[in-house]
């Protein structure tokens, strides 16, 4: 399950990804089945909510006997993330199969695991890459019917490669469009390649 997390007045967004192994191309592919936003709830409530699907997500896998890995949960943990995430962890949801991928989006092009505060360091172009890549090599699809797919694909198409004056790529949205879908879905993605997938890539 992929977060991403705002203030009161713009949208938090959330995405369901199946992470599945494909012997035929001997990787993994990304499957986007769930996909929506809200605005203007509270914070208890989010949470409440982060809980109550990710509780769903394991019934619905344990009825389909898929074997015990997750689901796990790669939340936005800038800003506002941070204590929401700390309160997850006070909940005890997450244990037993279950993990909290912390990410906070940093600038250049670098990645790391912070070992102090437990969180991913990832630049946004390096997640925005990463999703275009998967694209690019059909290993993320997602399912005909989602509601906001319209909108992801909005947000997927208003964001831009720029160069820096340091001569560094970079990757940002359009200046009054909104990145909280793509940032859902391209946070799950990253660490499904960089962490759960064997061997960091």
């Amino acid at each position: 399950m992929g977060v991403d997390l705002a203030k009161s007045l713009d949208y938090s967004s959330f995405a369901v990804i199946d992470m599945e192994w494909t012997p035929e191309i001997k990787d993994f592919v990304y499957h986007l089945t769930g996909l929506d936003r809200i605005k203007g709830v509270d914070y208890p409530t989010i949470t409440n909510l982060i809980i109550a699907t990710i509780e769903r997500l394991e019934a619905e896998d344990v009825k389909r006997g898929h074997a015990y890995d997750g689901p796990h949960l790669c939340m936005d943990a800038s800003g506002l993330g941070a204590p929401i995430k700390d309160f997850l962890k006070e909940r005890h949801v997450f244990q037993y199969g279950r993990e909290i991928y912390p990410v906070v989006f940093t600038g250049g092009e670098a990645a790391r695991y912070d070992h102090a505060t437990h969180n991913y360091n990832i630049s946004k172009t390096l997640i925005i890459s990463n999703l275009l890549s998967l694209m690019q090599h059909r290993r993320f699809d997602y399912a005909s019917d989602l509601e906001t797919l319209p909108l992801l694909e909005q947000e997927i198409a208003s964001f831009k490669r720029h160069l820096t004056p340091s001569g560094k790529n970079t990757f940002d949205a359009e200046i009054g469009s909104h990145d909280d879908l793509i940032c859902a879905v391209a946070i799950p993605l990253i660490i499904g390649e960089r962490k759960l997938a064997p061997g960091f890539r």
